[in-house]
């Protein structure tokens, strides 16, 4: 096994290969880990793009890392069972490095731009129509619940009114004000 990894001109795709799986593993670990396995460098580029993914470009060092990886596995395989001497298995081994690198990056940005933005302010729920969840007692007798949609995703906001009828739950309701301090908004009922 050693001297299929290693043997002849092997290293120059083992290395590359066990490198790039290594920091993959390393950055995994530290993700679930709750770390930050990020390199700071001091340089001036302009990565202030604001779309999702914006971060895993060409030149990422997660792209990098699977390059050499998709370079290296490849390579050693197709060098040790392809018969298609050193120069055949650097051209798969390249091709496959290039493959490998941007389907993480395509996977990466595929997947950041499923996460919505779910952080709302209270206040933008005004004028919005919902649903009570747990009814809204009459003014001064507590609080209920309702469900709103804000930006595609649900939320749930204690509420009161100003009424002196019960709103019972699935009623549908109207956002008249929204107090930030207490998180709560006030309600009445859709006409």
């Amino acid at each position: 096994m050693m001297d299929m990894l290693f043997g002849e001109m092997a290293p120059w795709f083992t290395a590359p290969a066990l490198l790039g799986t290594g920091f993959l593993l390393i950055q995994l670990l530290m993700g679930e880990m709750g770390g930050d396995g990020g390199l700071d460098l001091d340089l001036d580029i302009d990565t202030s793009s604001d779309h999702p993914g914006a971060e895993f470009g060409i030149l990422s060092i997660q792209s990098i890392s699977a390059f050499f990886m998709g370079y290296g596995w490849i390579g050693v395989g197709a060098y040790r069972f392809l018969d298609v001497g050193f120069t055949g298995a650097a051209v798969i081994g390249i091709g496959a490095g290039f493959g490998v690198a941007w389907l993480m990056v395509w996977l990466l940005k595929t997947f950041l731009k499923l996460q919505n933005d779910t952080n709302v302010s209270i206040n933008q729920a005004v004028g919005l129509v919902g649903d009570v969840y747990v009814q809204v007692p009459p003014s001064g007798e507590g609080r209920g619940e309702i469900i709103l949609v804000i930006n595609q995703s649900q939320h749930n906001y204690f509420a009161t009114q100003e009424g002196s009828e019960t709103i019972e739950s699935h009623t549908r309701v109207r956002v008249v004000r929204a107090d930030a301090g207490s998180n709560t908004i006030v309600v009445e009922p859709e006409t």
